[in-house]
């Protein structure tokens, strides 16, 4: 089973997702921004490195949201997400991986085709991100 992590990048009451680039597995879904964790990596680490090496951005990770546990064809992940902000000497993200990034409403999340892991675990997480949401001015 991969051990993969996710940011729920939080900022101005909207959340960071991405579309899965054409040619990748789940092409043309949108996830949260992550990736598998490496050999010698805590989720921490992962996280932080995914982050950079995908959205050329640096993160603080605030807190542990939820981990799911998905199958997909021939590949089965255990997804863990955890809440983040932008560093303040952060430059914003920029989608190197990605077809494009967006910053949306928690209530936009539901038009979206979200990969069935993200799917899974916003239905899991939802109501807890809506709060924090509404914690930033």
């Amino acid at each position: 089973m991969l051990e993969v992590v996710c940011a729920v990048l939080i900022r101005n009451q909207k959340v960071l997702v991405c579309e899965r680039a054409p040619g990748r597995h789940l092409a043309g879904s949108w996830e949260f921004p992550g990736g598998k964790v490496e050999s010698g990596e805590n989720h921490a680490m992962a996280l932080k490195r995914e982050i950079a090496e995908e959205l050329q951005c640096h993160i603080k990770i605030d807190e542990t949201l939820a981990s799911v546990q998905h199958d997909y064809p021939g590949v089965s992940i255990h997804l863990h997400a955890f809440a983040c902000n932008l560093r303040p000497d952060s430059p914003e993200p920029d989608a190197l991986e990605h077809t494009s990034i967006r910053w949306i409403g928690c209530e936009e999340m539901n038009d979206l085709p979200l990969a069935d892991a993200d799917l899974s675990l916003w239905l899991m997480i939802k109501t807890r991100v809506v709060r924090l949401c509404s914690l930033q001015s």
